[in-house]
This record gives C-alpha cells, structure tokens and sequence, in this order.
C-alpha cells in the first residue's frame, strides 16, 4: 500500500463508521473525529503539556480544544500563517473568544520566527499513525515535510486511525499519540 491508499482507507473507514465530525466528509484533512476532546483531555493531563510555555500547534479543527485550552492557560500559541506558507503568527496575549476561526490569525496573530522561539511542544493533525508513532498526514499543509522544531511531537487520533504498524512509509515519527482511551510514548 502506498500512503495515499492508507489515507483513503482511514478516511473511508471515519466515513463509513460516523466517526468524523466536522468538517466532513473527512478526506483531504487531518479528521476531527468522535472522541477527540477526551484524547485532548488525555494528553493535557500530562506533564509535558503542563510544564509547555509555547506550543506550535497546527490549524486542523482536530487541533481546536488544544489550542483554546492553551490560550486560556496563558501558553504562547505559535500557528501557521492561514495565507503566507512557512510564515508563522503568535496569539499571545489572545483569549480563544476573539479567535473563532483559524483565520482570523492573519489578522490578529503577530509574526515570529520558529527559529526565535523556544517552542516546547509541537502538535499537529493526523490521518494515521502505528504503535511505534509512525504518522502520516493529509499530505499537504502544515506540517511541511521539511519543518524541523527539537521539541516533542503530539497528535491525536481515533481508533480507526491507529495501526500495529503502518502498511506505507511514514512521513515522520510523533513522540506522543493520545487517543480517547489510551496515550502512546512519552
């Protein structure tokens, strides 16, 4: 199986079970899923999250309880420019209220250099991923195969979407995956 044939069975298999929540259907995104404020839950009872002052997080919908609970707890958010690709916004000092849509981080998000950052804690979509924290993404978008930040790595994911092992090549590996029931690594 290539990794595009992996994408399209995952993003069949969120279909066909009513898995994927908005937006739907789930092919060509990092899916939201059932189950994906409790894997958010998951991974925020950890201490890696806790002790993470900034945290670049990916725009996927997936992503949106993460980023709104780390607003809310005072962590610099660090997003991908919506328009200008390998640009990056801060919303430190924003409240999630005043940043409804991923969008409107052209607006109101100030720039910042990756490089000048130090970033604790990288989190982004999925579309699947295995046991040994293999991921693979949508394919395009954030993250670009080239971005290299030295901070750990987590993402979320439905059962549907965890493998034993792969059938393709992963695109890169994740430090931590939490799923609604169980986290993986760290």
């Amino acid at each position: 199986m290539n990794q595009g044939e992996v994408r399209e069975m995952v993003w069949n298999a969120l279909a066909r079970h009513q898995a994927a929540l908005y937006p739907t259907p789930p092919h060509g995104h990092h899916p939201n899923f059932v189950g994906a404020r409790r894997a958010a839950e998951r991974l925020m009872a950890l201490p890696l999250w806790q002790e993470a002052r900034v945290v670049l997080a990916g725009p996927d919908q997936v992503l949106k309880p993460l980023r709104e609970a780390a607003m809310q707890a005072g962590k610099m958010v660090i997003l991908p420019h919506p328009d200008r690709a390998g640009q990056y916004l801060s919303l430190a000092g924003l409240s999630p209220s005043q940043l409804r849509r991923v969008r409107e981080a052209a607006r109101l998000g100030q720039p910042v250099e990756l490089a000048q950052v130090p970033i604790d804690l990288v989190l982004v979509g999925s579309v699947a991923v295995d046991e040994e924290r293999g991921w693979l993404g949508k394919g395009y978008g954030f993250p670009p195969k080239n971005l290299e930040v030295p901070a750990p790595w987590a993402t979320l994911a439905h059962t549907l979407m965890l493998f034993e092992k792969l059938p393709c090549p992963a695109e890169r590996r994740v430090d931590l995956i939490a799923t609604p029931h169980r986290v993986l690594g760290l």
